[in-house]
C-alpha cells in the first residue's frame, strides 16, 4: 500500500473484520512539536496566487507518523516556501479548516479565509478527534474529542449554509457538526446505512436546501465504483445518487476522496485517488461533465473566490515521500504549475488564506 488509503483494500478487510476503529489507522503519537521550513521552487504560473495554503499532513509511513510529520503544512504562495508544524496531538489529521469566526469569502464553504485566521481546526481521522490551533503559537490549545460509541474517521471539514462546522466520516459515512466554543461533536443524523458508507466530501447547493455527499466507496462491496448522494439538507433525505464518479482501481476500491463546488454553484469537482484524476459532475444535470487527469494521488481541491484557480493536495508527488500542491485552471481544465515541497507522503485536505 503506497498511502493511507492508495489502495483501499485493506479498507475493506479491515470493516469486514469488524476492526475499523484499530486498523484505520494505527499513529504513533509523539511526533513532537517542532516547525521546519523547507524551499520550494516552481515555474512562473499564470494564475495570481498570493496568501497562504494550510494543508492536513499525516506523517511518514504508511499508518503510522514515525519520524515523520504529522500536523500541517503551511504553503506560502508568494514565496513558495513550506513550513511543516508537527502536532503531537494530531492522529492522522485529513479535515482542515477555519474557526466558525473567521471571516470567509462566499460560496467557498469557509475555506478561502478573508483575513489571516486566529484559530484552525484540524480533524483527525484515527479516532475522530478535533485539534484546535492557536496559529500566533501553532500550538493545540484544545482538543474535542468524537462521542463516545461513534465510528468516526474524519475525512473532510466544511462550513455549512449556517456557519456552522461540518465534519464527514470515512468511519460510517455519517455528517457530523463541531462546535469549537462547546467542544462537542454532535452526529446530524444525516448519511449513513444505504445513502453513503463512507463519505469524504460534502458541498452544499446554493439555496443550501441540498447537499452533495462524495462516497469513498462501500467496505461491504468493494467493487462498488464511488458515488455521489444527493440529499435534501438538513434531513438528509435521499434525493438521488451520480453513480459512477469514481473507478474501481485494479485489485482494490474507489477512492472518491474531498470535493469542492464552484463557486458559481455551476460544477461539482470529486477528487478521485485512485485514478489520479479529478472528476467534473454538471450540476444543471446532476451528470459527469469530464474526468481531467491530474496525476499521482489528488486528495482535496479549492477554488479562488473568484472562480478561476483551483488548488489541489496531491499525493506521492513528485516522489513516493513527498507531496505537492498543483495549481490548476478552471478554465481550461488543467493544471498549470506544481509547488513541492510538503515533506509526507500523506497529504490531505487544503484551504486558503488570501492574507
Amino acid at each position: 500500500m503506497t498511502g493511507i488509503f492508495k489502495t483501499a483494500r485493506f479498507w475493506s478487510v479491515a470493516v469486514a473484520a469488524g476492526l475499523i476503529l484499530s486498523l484505520l489507522f494505527i499513529v504513533s503519537v509523539g511526533c513532537g512539536d517542532s516547525t521546519t521550513t523547507t524551499s520550494a521552487t516552481t515555474a512562473k504560473t499564470t494564475a495570481e496566487s498570493k496568501g497562504m495554503i494550510y494543508v492536513a499532513v499525516t506523517g511518514a509511513g504508511e499508518l503510522a507518523a514515525g519520524a515523520g510529520n504529522m500536523g500541517m503544512a503551511v504553503v506560502n504562495l508568494d514565496t513558495k516556501k513550506v513550513e511543516m508544524v508537527n502536532l503531537a496531538e494530531a492522529k492522522a489529521p485529513h479535515g482542515i479548516i477555519f474557526s466558525a469566526d473567521t471571516p470567509t469569502a462566499a460560496n467557498t464553504d469557509g475555506r478561502i479565509a478573508d483575513a489571516a485566521p486566529k484559530t484552525m481546526l484540524l480533524g483527525n481521522a484515527d479516532g475522530g478527534s478535533v485539534n484546535i490551533i492557536d496559529m500566533a503559537t501553532k500550538k493545540v490549545v484544545k482538543t474535542i474529542n468524537a462521542p463516545s460509541g461513534a465510528t468516526l474517521a474524519i475525512c473532510g471539514m466544511q462550513k455549512g449554509p449556517d456557519g456552522k462546522i461540518y465534519l464527514t466520516s470515512m468511519g460510517d459515512g455519517k455528517v457530523y457538526v463541531v462546535d469549537g466554543v462547546a467542544g462537542t461533536i454532535t452526529d446530524t443524523g444525516v448519511g449513513g446505512g444505504d445513502v453513503t458508507q463512507s463519505i469524504c466530501g460534502i458541498a452544499w447547493t446554493k439555496d443550501g436546501k441540498s447537499a452533495y455527499l462524495s462516497n469513498m466507496f462501500n467496505p461491504k462491496d468493494p467493487t462498488m465504483a464511488g458515488y455521489v448522494a444527493k440529499v435534501e439538507w438538513p434531513s438528509g433525505k435521499l434525493i438521488k445518487k451520480i453513480e459512477n464518479v469514481t473507478k474501481v482501481a485494479p485489485g482494490g476500491s474507489p477512492m472518491a476522496h474531498q470535493s469542492q463546488m464552484t463557486p458559481d454553484f455551476k460544477y461539482l469537482y470529486v477528487t478521485d485517488g485512485a485514478d489520479g484524476s479529478v472528476v467534473k459532475v454538471d450540476l444543471s444535470t446532476d451528470t459527469i461533465a469530464k474526468t481531467i487527469p491530474v496525476g499521482k494521488e489528488p486528495h482535496s481541491i479549492v477554488f479562488s473566490a473568484d472562480g478561476k484557480t483551483g488548488y489541489i493536495a496531491v499525493r506521492h508527488e513528485p516522489v513516493e515521500n513527498e507531496s505537492s500542491v498543483f495549481i490548476y485552471d478552471v478554465e481550461k481544465d488543467q493544471v498549470t504549475d506544481r509547488i513541492p515541497g510538503i515533506a509526507a507522503p500523506l497529504i490531505c485536505g487544503l484551504v486558503w488564506s488570501q492574507k
